[in-house]
């Protein structure tokens, strides 16, 4: 289990090695994103007893890996059962351990800051690579889907949450950023980077999703 988590988070876990993935894998991932949830928090002093219970992480595994299977469900071949897309997207979870370090307590606000903004960017890039490779390799699809199959959900959930307007509320909790006592021109700064990526989530899923619909036609044409 140990090395099957160490080559996944390294890129280096092959087809077979993706297929395996199960159940058991499924709750060790929940287990690390449990823990992962838990240290979210830890230092938090006003967080309220079910932030500090690391729920809202094993939840965010679950849907998130609700919302990645139903994109792969119409691609017939491709399709995988939940429990294996729950383990991939649970096992990335150890990376957001980094969201733990009290960086606040070592540094200035300033330097905090940034480097909470440098650990979100880190850990969403990697992760989101983890996902592209588990497409491309463990899903064995093409190029150009893999790389549709991989912006379609982001940029479902990031238009998703600027129609509900929390968008920035995110942004603070993945960034570790508390308003209290934090320096308004940075977080002004920092809510740049939210607006870029919401415009560009926003031109981008209309065309996404019809070039989906289109990788779906594809795959239904070639079956029948």
């Amino acid at each position: 289990m140990f090395t099957t988590l160490v080559r996944l988070l390294t890129f280096r876990l092959d087809a077979a090695g993706y297929a395996a993935l199960g159940m058991r894998e499924a709750r060790v991932g929940l287990v690390l994103a449990w823990i992962a949830g838990i240290g979210r928090y830890w230092d938090h002093p006003t967080a309220g007893l079910a932030q500090k219970s690391g729920v809202g992480s094993v939840v965010y595994v679950l849907l998130l890996s609700a919302l990645l299977w139903l994109v792969l469900r119409p691609l017939g071949v491709h399709r995988r059962p939940y429990w294996n897309v729950a383990a991939m997207v649970g096992m990335s979870s150890p990376l957001a351990w980094l969201y733990a370090l009290p960086v606040e307590r070592w540094t200035d606000l300033q330097t905090a800051i940034d480097l909470n903004i440098g650990f979100l960017k880190v850990v969403a890039v990697w992760r989101v690579l983890l996902y592209a490779r588990y497409l491309k390799v463990g899903c064995s699809l093409n190029w150009i889907t893999t790389v549709l199959c991989t912006l379609l959900p982001l940029c479902a959930i990031v238009t998703a949450l600027m129609a509900l307007n929390l968008e920035q509320a995110v942004f603070d909790l993945m960034g570790g950023l508390r308003r209290e006592g934090t320096a308004e021109r940075v977080i002004d700064e920092t809510y740049q980077v939210v607006v870029n990526i919401t415009f560009f989530s926003w031109f981008a899923f209309l065309p996404l999703l019809i070039a989906y619909g289109f990788a779906i036609w594809r795959v239904e044409n070639a079956r029948r």
